[in-house]
């Protein structure tokens, strides 16, 4: 499939082939609809946040709105190393359906903003 992909610490992603997730125990196969580049996905990308796995190549992107097989959008993230939400496909454990109407790019780009901005308050 077709990715973002970043080959080393610190350098750009490249448009590139990427093997296949692989959908196991607990997972299922969904595409890609829209993805935001929140600040914590260039830290990760970049080995700078503590969360970085340091595996190279990887696929940036830590949530997404995508599209399960019977066309259903959802919102999803926390897909596993070296994988993330900037390829074609990916395996999710998580897919939280999206009301009719919603817009994609909107939930995409708003939703970890709105996490980061509620969750101290909470």
């Amino acid at each position: 499939m077709k990715a973002a992909v970043v080959t080393t610490a610190g350098a750009a992603p490249e448009y590139l082939d990427f093997p296949e997730p692989q959908a196991g125990r607990g997972l299922r196969t969904v595409d890609l609809v829209a993805a935001a580049i929140h600040p914590i996905v260039r830290a990760r990308a970049s080995g700078k946040h503590y969360s970085s796995t340091g595996q190279y190549p990887l696929v940036p992107g830590v949530d997404a709105v995508a599209r399960t097989a019977d066309g259903a959008l959802v919102y999803t993230g926390e897909i596993e190393a070296p994988w993330g939400t900037y390829a074609e496909r990916m395996a999710v454990a998580m897919a939280l359906p999206l009301p009719d109407g919603a817009d994609p790019v909107a939930v995409a780009a708003g939703i970890n903003p709105g996490m980061s901005s509620w969750m101290p308050l909470t």
